[in-house]
């Protein structure tokens, strides 16, 4: 039995290679109690901030919501509120150095990464001498994906239609929504492709059945909105209409869209370099000790010629991210270009920290750490090149025994 076979042959329904690449890799990265309980301490101090400009948001017109990137379709969608966290599953990716943990951004809506962190990475970690990370949280995520549903059920009715969907062709989103769907037994899948919508009337799934509940962890709604049937109709538009008229449940909730906007971190640093008196004082710390000068223009930067990287406002995976000089030149880019014509915001870049895997070589990482309801949760790592994408390396960790190395 090889290697990789050893770590990942008897985990089902995991792709640890993709596209016939490596994206599991085959060594534990040591973490200490220590680094843990500071990545979970910022998780849910960076929420709770999040939390408070949550009113803000909800209050502005349309005018300064469309200036903040939100596409003008969506804005009746995002002042409905469906449920009382901001989100069911999010997951803030973090810059963690030996003297600073920074927020890069919060995949409020969409988050993946989710079987890798919750299941896999102890199971392999364990294996391999180490402790678990991420012990009992797989337990904690089956319970917050059957009390969202069950939230839902109170809006709906008893005895729903719950669907599970993704892009069927994408084995990573695929598996991942069966994975969530395990944890409501009555559910089903419908690769959004066979998704029907019946404009004024609901959505379908392929056997003709309406959906009462649909779950889309990794289908975006500003993606969505980009959709067109033959017909020339905004298929994204019509799906949030059957929210609004209470004809369709869906998960993530309307607020986690609102949240997943880069242009949000931009607003919280506005609020914090004004001192603007509705943040306290302590809101004004967790602000500076954790979140990155953030702009909807380049120009701070590159009046005091500081390092920036721009970044579209519901990019992912880090598509179409570029690292500017201080004079505005691009020194990295992502060879993806997927949301050139998407507004952008402008963040204070700070180098990713490196690790030396034995087989990959020397590779940037950052964390991952899962927010669940708004308690922090499971903790992963990716890594891959200084502008972390699409082709990152899934990295497990483990807790390491005292003396080893501290990352």
């Amino acid at each position: 039995m090889n290697r990789r076979q050893t770590f990942y042959g008897d985990i089902d329904r995991f792709w640890d290679v993709l596209d016939g690449e490596p994206y599991a890799v085959t060594e534990i990265m040591p973490i200490s109690d220590e680094r843990i309980d500071q990545l979970h301490i910022a998780a849910q101090e960076v929420y709770r901030i999040f939390e408070k400009v949550l009113p803000i948001l909800r209050s502005m017109d349309d005018e300064a919501l469309l200036e903040l990137g939100f596409p003008s379709e969506s804005l009746a969608f995002l002042r409905l509120e469906t449920m009382r966290p901001l989100t069911v599953i999010g997951r803030f990716d973090f810059i963690a150095t030996a003297d600073r943990i920074s927020l890069m951004e919060w995949n409020a809506d969409t988050p993946t990464f989710i079987k890798e962190v919750f299941e896999v990475n102890d199971v392999v970690a364990e294996k391999q001498g180490f402790e678990r990370v991420n012990d009992g949280e797989n337990k904690w995520l089956k319970a917050t994906v059957r009390r969202a549903i069950e939230a839902a059920i109170h809006r709906t009715k008893q005895h729903p239609h719950v669907v599970f969907t993704s892009h069927g062709d994408h084995i990573e989103d695929r598996l991942t929504a069966e994975y969530l769907q395990s944890f409501w037994s009555d559910a089903t899948y419908c690769p959004l492709h066979a998704l029907e919508i019946r404009p004024e009337e609901g959505l379908y799934d392929e056997a003709g059945k309406r959906i009462d509940i649909l779950y889309r962890q990794t289908f975006p709604i500003e993606m969505a909105l980009l959709d067109r049937d033959e017909d020339g109709r905004n298929l994204g538009q019509l799906l949030l209409q059957l929210v609004e008229t209470g004809r369709l449940e869906i998960i993530n909730p309307p607020s986690a869209f609102l949240m997943q906007a880069k242009s949000v971190l931009a607003l919280i640093w506005m609020l914090h370099e004004a001192n603007h008196p509705y943040l306290s004082e302590t809101d004004h710390m967790t602000i500076a000790r954790y979140f990155l000068p953030t702009y909807l223009s380049a120009d701070p930067f590159i009046s005091s010629q500081r390092s920036f990287v721009k970044k579209p406002i519901f990019g992912r995976e880090g598509d179409t991210v570029t690292v500017h000089d201080g004079h505005g030149n691009i020194m990295l880019k992502n060879e993806q270009h997927t949301f050139r014509d998407q507004p952008a915001v402008y963040q204070a870049y700070q180098e990713l920290p490196t690790y030396a895997l034995q087989e990959e070589g020397e590779v940037a990482y950052m964390y991952g750490v899962f927010i669940l309801g708004g308690r922090p949760s499971a903790i992963g790592v990716r890594a891959g090149e200084r502008i972390t994408g699409n082709r990152s390396y899934f990295v497990p960790i483990g807790r390491q025994h005292e003396g080893g190395r501290n990352v």
